[in-house]
């Protein structure tokens, strides 16, 4: 207990929480007086190398975060040996809290909430982090209505702990995204989106969308259920929030949103869609009003005519040609001939398409189409004609992204089809050395290749930028496998720390924690055939690439060990 003690220039004066991987104080500064929260590692935990590893990593990550809607990391140190680092202190009220008092929030006081949020996570993804425990609890409510995220950085160890604890569990299994669910260690910015439109969903209709008894129920739903969409439960919510909502909440992290930049775009345009149809709504009443002014004086001149009748006044009829035969007629037919020719050419030529139904579209055939029906997609359809008529729309980066994803499965699908032909020289030949370089578990000489061939993603070259794309999604494979193996070696010390066993959703990443463990116990012949049957198991599964390369990699690592020690 370190209440009432000194941490550097700080005294530590309550306790504000706990948990299997620290302590978290407030503290206030000896000189200045100032506020400030201070997280200390478990005592526990001090002398373990992992632990510590990952506290430093830690520190290292919220050091680069510096963005007014984040919590602010003040200090870093040690006391008696163990790590410490101090934040600035939040005086304010977190949002669980405040939907304790409200209920819910309306829709117009949500964007702005949103708005601010989604600035933070864009600074955080812009820097390579992703939060992995977004929910109202982490979300702190200043008095001047500014929002502070906080928990960067440790949203790995509330896992570890939430997981298996009954009273919040299911709380924090609420806001998982699908990826999370199913225990994918390689998440991305696109499990923040999801876990914000969770966040979205509750606030502006008071429930979450999905309800359940257990984590196991709570994960099958994440992954599998529908959910009702937030309008069917609040009426007054505008079309274009509904409909953003339920895309952050897509199953597929390539069917939600780009990033949290395009959310907060997305956000803005609805309060301004919004305004404008208030305005249009407000016109036509003017008009209404004005056309039964019109009405009035047409009643006036009927009046008189009906007095002059009633007088004995009446009008002598002229006997008049058939209408189809006046000159007004002819002229009329002539002119509406005219502007229909003009409308369909106009229509045919110049036309520019609706953004909203081109994105529908692309979505549509992204999630469904064949490789061919993406390619024509791209090529002369719904894509093509997005980025030529809407390139500065705020749904413009995320049609980019899909452009490219088609040009690189195309890629992909010449390259493996011809992989028992002669390779041509150049890109081709390249990736082909990188490949049987990863497959033999050489990540470095992989990367070398695979980096030159990188080069050409940006490029204008249309026969080299699709090898960049490629490559880039190779590299980004590595990268996973590397982090892969850190979490899952990491996991296994947290085992031993805490004596309770990791568990995850991917058989792959599953066999691939036995194995470690079996390295841990200094025990190489199971370790070896461990590995071996990751590798055969994730070799032909696209969804478990990440554990095949790192079950090859490890396979070579234990080859090189086993000749040194020889």
């Amino acid at each position: 207990m370190l209440v009432g003690k000194r941490i550097g220039p700080f005294i530590v004066d309550k306790e504000l929480g706990s948990g299997a991987m620290g302590a978290v104080y407030r503290g206030r500064h000896t000189e200045s007086g100032r506020k400030v929260a201070i997280k200390v590692v478990a005592p526990g935990l001090a002398a373990n190398a992992n632990a510590l590893k990952r506290f430093k990593r830690e520190t290292a990550i919220l050091k680069q975060l510096e963005h007014p809607n984040i919590v602010k990391l003040l200090a870093s140190g040690k006391i008696q040996g163990t790590p410490f680092y101090v934040m600035e202190y939040v005086e304010g009220e977190s949002l669980d809290h405040v939907m304790e008092r409200r209920g819910r929030i309306t829709w117009e006081d949500l964007i702005p909430l949103g708005q601010q949020l989604c600035a933070a996570l864009q600074h955080a993804h812009e820097k390579g982090i992703v939060h992995r425990d977004l929910k109202p609890a982490n979300l702190m409510m200043l008095k001047d209505g500014t929002v502070k995220l906080a928990d960067f950085g440790i949203a790995k160890d509330i896992d570890v702990t939430a997981l298996t604890a009954a009273n919040s569990t299911v709380g924090t299994a609420a806001y998982m995204s699908p990826e999370q669910c199913r225990g994918s260690v390689d998440v991305t910015n696109k499990s923040d989106l999801y876990s914000m439109g969770v966040m979205f969903y509750e606030l502006i209709t008071g429930r979450k969308p999905f309800l359940a008894e257990t984590i196991m129920e709570m994960f099958q739903q994440h992954t599998q259920s529908p959910f009702p969409r937030p309008s069917k439960l609040v009426m007054d919510i505008p079309i274009w929030l509904d409909n953003l909502i339920c895309q952050l909440l897509e199953k597929k992290p390539d069917d939600r949103p780009f990033n949290a930049d395009m959310v907060s775009k997305s956000l803005g345009m609805v309060k301004e869609k919004w305004e404008t149809q208030q305005s249009a709504a407000v016109s036509a009443a003017k008009k209404r009003k004005a056309d039964r002014t019109a009405s009035d004086t047409v009643l006036d001149a009927k009046d008189k005519e009906t007095a002059r009748t009633l007088l004995g006044k009446k009008k002598k009829k002229k006997k008049e040609d058939p209408f189809y035969r006046k000159t007004w007629f002819t002229l009329l037919s002539v002119g509406l001939v005219a502007a229909g020719l003009i409308a369909v050419v106009y229509v045919a030529f110049f036309q520019t398409p609706p953004a909203d139904g081109l994105f529908n579209e692309i979505q549509t055939v992204m999630k469904t189409g064949t490789l061919d029906e993406k390619r024509v997609a791209r090529e002369r359809g719904p894509i093509a004609e997005f980025l030529r008529y809407h390139d500065k729309h705020a749904f413009a980066g995320q049609v980019r992204v899909w452009s490219d994803q088609v040009e690189r499965e195309y890629c992909e699908f010449v390259f493996f089809n011809r992989r028992n032909l002669a390779a041509a020289p150049g890109e081709e030949t390249l990736a082909r050395k990188a490949y049987d370089d990863e497959d033999a578990g050489r990540f470095d000489d992989a990367r070398k290749v695979w980096d030159e061939l990188a080069k050409n993603k940006d490029g204008t070259d249309p026969e080299k930028r699709p090898w960049g794309l490629m490559a880039k999604k190779h590299l980004d494979e590595l990268n996973a496998a590397d982090r892969l193996l850190v979490n899952l070696q990491t996991e296994a010390a947290l085992e031993i720390a805490t004596k309770k066993k990791a568990q995850f959703g991917s058989k792959a990443e599953e066999m691939a924690l036995d194995a470690i463990r079996s390295e841990n116990q200094k025990n190489a012949k199971a370790a070896r055939r461990g590995w071996d049957e990751v590798k055969r198991y994730a070799k032909d599964r696209d969804d478990e690439r990440i554990g095949y390369l790192l079950a090859v990699k490890r396979l070579r690592d234990l080859d090189i060990e086993a000749d040194k020690a020889k």
